[in-house]
């Protein structure tokens, strides 16, 4: 968990806010990866278990959609 941290929180990859990170789901957070290392795959990074665990470890938080204010890139506006 600690270098997922990192990875999403670094200026020089993803970039993300911690609160950012905290909010995201495991599948957001392998799709950003993917988007960064150009390296789309349908393989899942992390399986069902280490979700769980994870979970678990550091609780349920809602998808960054359920956010009224998220964006989506390329989305025409308005």
């Amino acid at each position: 968990m600690k270098t997922a941290y990192r990875v999403a929180t670094s200026s020089k990859l993803l970039g993300w806010s911690p609160e950012i990170f905290w909010k995201a789901t495991a599948a957001e957070f392998e799709m950003a990866l993917e988007g960064l290392s150009g390296k789309l795959s349908g393989a899942p990074f992390i399986t069902r278990e280490e979700v769980r665990r994870a979970a678990a470890a550091y609780g349920v938080r809602p998808s960054l959609k359920a956010n009224p204010n998220h964006q989506v890139i390329g989305a025409p506006k308005g």
